[in-house]
């Protein structure tokens, strides 16, 4: 727990704490977003769970849509050139 109890991985803080050199598994990092493998495209799919609930809600409250949330993981799997497409499909008026 942190100074505001809320409970961290343990692997990205000890990552952020420098006691390790690597980042956690970015299916973790990625989360609540799942990928799976199809034959021609990879698919980047939302997983509810009920245990994220209030993650959610806050998210609503504080108007911060998924894809900003995961902005740092969606990058590192993706990269910065993708991630800007995604932000401009998105949020292009149509």
């Amino acid at each position: 727990y942190d100074e505001k109890k809320v409970l961290k991985c343990g692997i990205e803080q000890a990552y952020l704490d420098g006691k390790i050199t690597y980042k956690k598994p970015i299916s973790c990092h990625l989360y609540p977003i799942r990928l799976s493998k199809k034959k021609h495209f990879e698919a980047v799919n939302y997983h509810k769970w009920s245990i994220c609930s209030d993650a959610c809600t806050l998210g609503k409250e504080l108007k911060v849509p998924i894809y900003k949330f995961l902005k740092e993981p969606l990058i590192r799997k993706y990269g910065q050139d993708w991630y800007e497409e995604l932000v401009k499909q998105i949020e292009q008026p149509e």
